[in-house]
């Protein structure tokens, strides 16, 4: 039988990660030493017979290799980026502002912020390699990212960041990149838009118009409409995350008062216009006397997947956008092009006189929103003008 050269004759452990070893190959020890951050053992001769010398000699080196290391790595799991990252995961689990895009933009295998930051100690990560990162993830793509896309890198790595503040590893947040932003105006109606896209609705559901074997029904232009009055995301948080329970009859003034649970901006209460009172009931079957399950969706109940309840609305949408002759490939509308159109509508016909704050705080967005995305591009009215022209005596 074939005696290896590589068996170890005798070995030395100096140190958690660091020993000398004697093998048959050689007359000399043989210095082992593990690196933490690379994950694996280097090996080194330490060119001495005495083991005493040998032993010198492999404190020196691993002093030295240390040293060397990369030393924005963190020495211990608990100050790593990795450890904040997944800190913050569980910390957001299930909460309406955490998205499962947020989990890929750290967990992406590629260019991920942990496979990119995950080994670096929190306190060693500075505003300059932030901005490399940036340069990094461009790299990899053949168009740049988008601005708002490099926001959301950035305002993750700060949420990451702003746990070790709070754990005591960082006095202050280092100073993150200013990213050049465009504002993209929102897509919405014309009054005159509205109103073709209402009427065509209508002659579809007359007609029975089928969408992939989905008839388009009063109950869907109902939907439709319904978001114009109570300026809902059309999204599963809201729109299609309402449910009768989550729906009460209000008086002075009518409206309809909504629980909505997972908005964009957390759980808010929204009040809507006196319409969506008369578009919820006469949703309901006059001929059916008792009420409806209050654990049933209000729209398209018949999706237990609220994904496909959205896709397809979706559809539905977009076969009446072409009924009523509105596509256009440089302004593409949306079923969220209904919200847009709602609040402009709403600011419009107020003559002036709605309060903005009222107005976004009831539409879960903020007057910054309003006035980067609504207003900007808004045509001002005779009532507005009239408006910012008013004497304090008039």
């Amino acid at each position: 039988m074939k005696v290896s050269k590589n068996r170890i004759l005798k070995s030395k452990q100096l140190r958690k990660g660091l020993a000398i070893i004697l093998t048959a190959r050689s007359p000399y020890w043989l210095i082992r030493l593990r690196d933490p951050i690379a994950g694996k053992y280097v090996h080194r001769s330490s060119k001495e017979t005495s083991r005493l010398e040998a032993m010198e000699v492999a404190y020196e080196f691993a002093d030295s290799y240390r040293s060397k290391a990369n030393s924005d790595h963190a020495k211990v799991k608990a100050t790593s980026f990795e450890h904040y990252a997944k800190k913050l995961m569980a910390m957001q689990k299930g909460q309406s502002k955490w998205s499962d895009g947020d989990n890929k933009l750290l967990n992406r295998s590629k260019d991920g912020l942990i496979v990119y930051f995950g080994k670096h100690d929190v306190s060693k990560i500075t505003t300059g390699m932030v901005r490399d990162y940036l340069t990094h993830l461009d790299g990899n793509r053949k168009k740049p990212l988008a601005h708002s896309t490099k926001s959301k890198h950035v305002i993750i790595i700060r949420k990451v960041l702003t746990i070790a503040v709070e754990d005591g590893l960082l006095n202050v947040l280092p100073v993150m990149p200013k990213i050049k932003t465009v504002d993209t105006p929102r897509h919405t109606f014309t009054d005159s838009e509205y109103k073709r896209f209402m009427k065509a609705a209508g002659e579809c559901a007359r007609r029975g118009d089928k969408v992939r074997g989905v008839q388009i029904t009063g109950h869907h232009v109902r939907m439709f409409r319904f978001v114009v009055h109570s300026f809902l995301r059309p999204t599963e948080g809201e729109l299609f995350g309402l449910k009768h329970k989550d729906v009460q009859l209000m008086t002075d003034p009518v409206h309809l008062e909504l629980n909505v649970r997972g908005g964009k901006t957390g759980k808010r209460t929204s009040v809507t216009m006196k319409l969506a009172v008369v578009i919820y009931k006469g949703d309901r079957n006059p001929f059916e006397p008792k009420e409806p399950n209050r654990d049933d969706f209000v729209w398209m109940p018949e999706y237990p997947n609220r994904t496909t309840a959205i896709n397809t609305a979706r559809r539905l949408f977009n076969h009446i956008l072409v009924e009523a002759d509105l596509v256009d490939e440089d302004r593409k509308l949306s079923p969220y092009s209904l919200r847009h159109y709602a609040i402009q509508a709403r600011l419009r016909s107020s003559k002036g006189k709605v309060n903005p704050y009222s107005l976004a705080k009831n539409a879960g967005t903020s007057v910054d929103q309003l006035e980067r995305f609504y207003l900007k591009n808004m045509a001002p009215t005779k009532e507005l003008i009239e408006n910012l022209q008013t004497y304090g005596n008039d």
